[in-house]
């Protein structure tokens, strides 16, 4: 067996040690878990207000211990191996590990507990996780010797990540007994726009142009769709950041439309390329494959994902325009758990096979026998865990839909069989080793 063709593009030899991005990876369906433990513990308390402390909670289980830990781990692997820039002091990740698990169940429990002393030491310690993160990270995109959209798209997400953090961190002077620093719908409103569509959009669009040609045989982006993409969200969050500035420096012109209408306005760019234009691309090249017609399991979950991209941009439209709170908490289910989580899964059971296999299996090659990148986790075990994850965005959608208290434990319980049988199938990846005597296991 030799090494697969398609890491001809990649510079493995610049790979971090495994253990750098998996105990990000390791650590994101815990926080799933405890996401679906608290839906299990409050029930429709927690899906009935944009505002209810135990959704907060929720929503940054969802946020910070899903799907940014996996983005973590995604970019220590990705800056050095795609862009070919290594990170500095990429031992700095263990400290940015543990300081975002600290700061996460911090702020959980100092927002279910109403707790200030504990949401102000949480909210210190996610800025520092933050910024350990940040700062060797955008160093190495920034001396990438790399030029491709795919690193574009990843210095346009940590820019956005960071305009993100500090919107949040200001915004969460609400929370300590400060004054709230502006409207709370246009700040919140940007904020989430630009943790969804720059930070989350953009890494999931840059990843896709690497991922999906290469592990599936997608037919690539061209090279104006990208340019396309890239730009939408750059407007997207540029434009509503403006208008936060001017309406919070008091000279947002009286004529303009109300402020958190112009700022929907303006990230409408960014919507059409995340949730519109980078789906239907996607999909095109998935549905024109050039060769694996077999279909790997794991892309269920990419199609169902931009799928529901797609949907969550047409659901977007009447949550805006309405009153109604369950459209509002529709779209944040649909984009967190739906199109971001969905995608996010699948990503960890195609990316941690393909880590074990190549620091620990790919070195044995021609000594021992050593088993193929797809044995490593069972298609069987991909298709449990999809089929688990769509039930329940499903069950979820009719809970917040209908406010049966039932519905949402039944959530709560469904999140979590899925977080378990995604841990277990990483730990599973993560114990098989070469089998050889005298070996030394990576």
């Amino acid at each position: 067996m030799s090494t697969p063709r398609w890491t001809g593009s990649l510079q493995l030899d610049q790979a971090p040690p495994l253990a750098v991005p998996t105990t990000f990876f390791v650590t994101a369906p815990i926080a799933a878990f405890a996401a679906g433990g608290l839906l299990l513990a409050y029930g429709a308390s927690a899906l009935t207000s944009n505002w209810a402390p135990q959704t907060l909670a929720l929503t940054h289980l969802g946020t910070l211990g899903f799907l940014a830990m996996t983005m973590f781990g995604a970019l220590y692997q990705l800056a050095p191996v795609v862009a070919g820039a290594r990170v500095p002091a990429v031992g700095l990740s263990r400290a940015v590990h543990a300081l975002l698990v600290l700061g996460l169940a911090g702020l959980v429990a100092g927002l279910i507990t109403a707790t200030t002393a504990v949401t102000m030491v949480a909210l210190l310690s996610l800025a520092l996780a933050v910024m350990l993160f940040m700062v060797p990270m955008a160093r190495a995109l920034h001396r990438a010797p790399t030029r491709n959209a795919t690193v574009s798209g990843m210095r346009l997400a940590v820019s956005s990540l960071l305009l993100a953090m500090f919107l949040g961190l200001w915004m969460a002077h609400g929370h300590i007994g400060m004054p709230f620093p502006g409207s709370r719908s246009l700040w919140v409103q940007v904020h989430l726009g630009i943790g969804f569509l720059g930070w989350v959009g953009g890494l999931i669009s840059a990843v896709s142009w690497q991922v999906l040609p290469m592990f599936y045989g997608a037919t690539p982006h061209s090279e104006a769709s990208c340019r396309v993409t890239l730009a939408g969200i750059a407007l997207g969050v540029a434009l509503p950041t403006l208008v936060l500035a001017l309406d919070f420096a008091g000279v947002l012109p009286a004529s303009w439309p109300e402020p958190s209408r112009l700022a929907a306005l303006c990230a409408l760019p960014a919507v059409i390329a995340v949730w519109c234009l980078q789906p239907f691309w996607a999909l095109r090249g998935i549905a024109n494959r050039r060769r694996r017609r077999r279909l790997d399991a794991s892309l269920l979950y990419w199609r169902a994902g931009l799928g529901i991209a797609v949907l969550t941009a047409l659901l977007s439209i009447p949550a805006h325009l309405l009153s109604d709170p369950r459209l509002s908490l529709a779209v944040g289910w649909l984009v967190i758990w739906g199109w971001a989580g969905l995608i996010v899964h699948g990503m960890l059971s195609r990316i941690v096979p393909f880590l074990v296999w190549f620091h620990r299996f790919s070195p044995a090659l021609g000594r021992v026998p050593v088993p193929s990148l797809r044995t490593l986790l069972p298609d069987a075990w991909m298709r449990l865990g999809f089929a688990l994850h769509l039930t329940s965005l499903l069950v979820g959608l009719a809970a917040i839909g209908s406010g049966a208290d039932w519905l949402a434990r039944l959530t709560g319980l469904l999140v979590m069989a899925t977080a378990a049988q995604l841990f277990h199938a990483i730990l599973h990846v993560l114990r098989q080793r070469v089998d050889e005597p005298g070996s030394t296991n990576a």
